[in-house]
């Protein structure tokens, strides 16, 4: 049922930005309800975004104009850091203003696993499932952050993505590999420090509602 109702529309979409956010809507819609967005939408990202970096690859060897800019390694390592949702910033955010013990102790104990983007125990553990508080932070920030880092490199400040490296590479280590350039490495920061402002009143409010 969910690939007639959801992947196989998807399926003949093309590859362009209204795609790419439509895409990072549902799959982060389906892990507020708890339903794990990523394995979902799986077959989508690889039937739109592998080939796409395959011709970019292609072109590269060839010596053309590298010609994708959405590809799986873009959402990977410009739009999921920490995992779904961006939750590295939301980490930052908590670990260095909340005033919530028990939130700090469980982003301590869930930073090994965000720096290399997993970050299960943050959905479960904070929680954003089913927390309505977060949901428009989780929602928003990896859609404002595949703008920002389609317009940084439509525009040229940061090459098209050329290589494949493993989902679980650490930010700052992975803009630079698929890119081949330190400029993906501040895409990535720049990415980060955005989410930070986004998820920060959020944080606030949520402390608020508990006192």
């Amino acid at each position: 049922e969910i690939y007639k109702l959801i992947q196989l529309p998807l399926m003949g979409l093309a590859n362009n930005l209204f795609t790419a956010l439509i895409i990072v809507f549902i799959g982060h819609f389906f892990w507020f309800l708890g339903l794990h967005g990523t394995n979902i939408l799986e077959p989508v990202i690889q039937a739109l975004y592998l080939p796409a970096l395959q011709e970019n690859i292609q072109a590269v060897s060839n010596n053309l104009a590298v010609p994708n800019i959405f590809t799986k390694p873009f959402f990977d390592s410009f739009v999921y850091m920490g995992g779904s949702g961006t939750t590295l910033s939301l980490l930052i955010v908590i670990y260095l203003f909340s005033n919530s013990k028990r939130k700090r102790d469980l982003m301590k104990l869930s930073s090994t696993q965000s720096v290399f983007n997993i970050n299960e125990p943050i959905l479960y553990g904070l929680p954003i499932v089913m927390n309505p508080i977060y949901f428009i932070p989780f929602i928003i920030t990896p859609m404002i952050l595949t703008l920002s880092s389609y317009f940084a490199i439509l525009t040229g400040l940061v090459p098209k993505t050329i290589a494949m490296v493993p989902w679980g590479t650490p930010p700052i280590i992975s803009g630079f590999l698929i890119t081949g350039s330190i400029s993906g490495s501040l895409l990535q920061i720049f990415n980060i420090f955005i989410g930070i402002l986004i998820y920060f009143p959020f944080v606030k409010i949520a402390e608020r509602i508990k006192e």
